[in-house]
């Protein structure tokens, strides 16, 4: 799990080195409940005093973003092997136009 939260696109298995990534759509719940905790962070911090007190509140809430969207994905990603990338071949020289400063047919 730790590599999951390491490597946003996706990681190789140390042991089989198959492609895995997380395929529930787990970083988008991971990401929704960070941003709900850390706006409900700020929101109970919002009248804090002192000479720092307009910035607490926005420091508060970035560290409860980065402290629970992590733990959320730890608990609800599921991983599982990736799709395989298509095969993308090298397109073919085209034998039609006459040459490299021949224009053709319409298309440029």
């Amino acid at each position: 799990m730790t590599k999951l939260l390491a490597y946003s696109d996706g990681f190789e298995c140390s042991n089989c080195h198959t492609r895995l990534e997380d395929t529930t759509g787990g970083r988008s719940l991971a990401i929704w409940v960070g941003l709900a905790a850390g706006w409900l962070v700020a929101w109970l911090t919002r009248n804090a005093g002192g000479p720092l007190g307009a910035v607490l509140p926005e420091l508060y809430a970035i560290l409860a973003f980065g402290i629970v969207s992590p733990l959320v994905l730890i608990f609800t990603a599921s991983v599982e092997r990736a799709p395989e990338a298509p095969v993308v071949e090298a397109a073919a020289a085209s034998g039609h136009g006459g040459g490299h400063g021949a224009v053709s047919g319409g298309h440029h």
